[in-house]
């Protein structure tokens, strides 16, 4: 009797465990979000230390997650098909009187998610950060399924960088710079400070944020060599060559901001681009954008009797595209691709390949020489 008792006791721990073993497994958690805006902000931090990522990433989630909360949906309930009605709506966010507005600061009371709808290329990144969303909240534990994984792009992800100027284009920036107005203190620190931050974006390839955070003292010597070291996107750290037309620039803008011709390791706290004249302060994200646009719309119009073509080009040049000119020429110089990859700081050599038009230029002359010319 004492036996059974015994086996009975035994088979219930044994089919107790049966149980627990045939229960679907609740997922461990390795954050301790408790609903999608925590497990959001806990995604957020991850880009603490990189500002303009951040910035951008917590105004696509907060454009999702608004708009889920809009339509009754939560993270875990998005399927394949809301992410396509979520690309519709961000092509033409409507009603348009409750999403979108005039850009206002977010602490605003008339702040809108948009000002308009989105471009093919910015819904495209868009769904990539979400993409990243989840993935990082499935790692977590909080999701169990990225539907984002399932979009398949119509978009080429090799298609040639268009946005750069030739060498023409440049070539009139330059002279466009050169004939701005030297006759006050003012007027030759506002032209110096222009040539030096148009020469600095094209002959190092940064970003800017790159230079905007950046001090004379990263400018460093070792070897009889000038580099400069810059904390790139995602912290990532790189040292870009000095060429000598860059030091030149560089002493010139020096000198004319009455310090000496190089710099040094002490100079931790002298930005690289001064904010005015009269104040060593750093230039800000803000202004250093507008002064390359105002620069690139000045000379846009002029040109427009001239060479309409370039006209419209350089009309749309924003800091980025300097970046850009400056691989494609790089490319053009017959710098190994490799060489341009390091110097550009590109993680992947095919996102530098992008800047190789040669191929193109090829086929266009090979055609146009020997297939439909003649004239009628």
């Amino acid at each position: 009797m004492h036996f059974l008792k015994i086996m009975m006791k035994n088979q219930i721990i044994i089919q107790d465990i049966v149980n627990q073993i045939d229960a679907p497994l609740e997922q461990a958690k390795s954050i301790n979000a408790n609903n999608d805006i925590e497990a959001i902000k806990t995604w957020l931090l991850e880009f603490k230390n990189s500002p303009n990522t951040f910035t951008s990433y917590r105004q696509t989630a907060e454009r999702f997650i608004m708009w889920l909360m809009q339509s009754g949906l939560n993270l875990k309930q998005v399927a394949r098909e809301t992410i396509q009605e979520y690309q519709d709506f961000l092509q033409m966010p409507i009603p348009t009187d409750f999403w979108c507005g005039p850009a206002k600061p977010r602490t605003s009371n008339e702040w809108k998610p948009f000002v308009k709808g989105l471009s093919a290329s910015s819904i495209k990144l868009n769904l990539q950060i979400l993409g990243s969303l989840y993935q990082y909240l499935i790692d977590a534990g909080y999701l169990n399924r990225n539907p984002f994984r399932l979009i398949r792009s119509k978009i080429k992800t090799n298609q040639a960088v268009e946005r750069f100027l030739t060498h023409r284009e440049w070539q009139y920036l330059q002279e466009y710079i050169e004939q701005m107005p030297r006759t006050t203190p003012k007027e030759i620190f506002e032209h110096e400070r222009t040539r030096w931050i148009f020469n600095l974006l094209y002959l190092t390839g940064c970003r800017r944020s790159e230079v905007i955070n950046a001090t004379m003292a990263d400018f460093i010597n070792k070897r009889n060599q000038w580099w400069l070291k810059v904390i790139g996107k995602g912290n990532k750290y790189g040292e870009i060559p000095v060429t000598n037309e860059l030091l030149s620039a560089l002493i010139r803008y020096r000198k004319a901001m009455k310090l000496s011709d190089y710099p040094s390791p002490l100079e931790t706290t002298l930005p690289l681009i001064f904010s005015k004249y009269g104040n060593q302060k750093p230039i800000s994200d803000s202004m250093l954008y507008k002064i390359i646009k105002a620069i690139c719309n000045e000379l846009a119009a002029i040109l427009q009797l001239t060479d309409p073509a370039s006209s419209y080009v350089i009309a749309r040049v924003s800091t980025h595209w300097l970046r850009h000119t400056s691989a494609t020429h790089q490319v053009d110089a017959g710098i190994d691709i490799r060489v341009v990859k390091e110097n550009l700081r590109h993680s992947m050599l095919e996102t530098t390949m992008k800047y190789q038009h040669t191929e193109a230029d090829s086929r266009y002359d090979e055609t146009i020489s020997k297939f439909g010319n003649k004239s009628k």
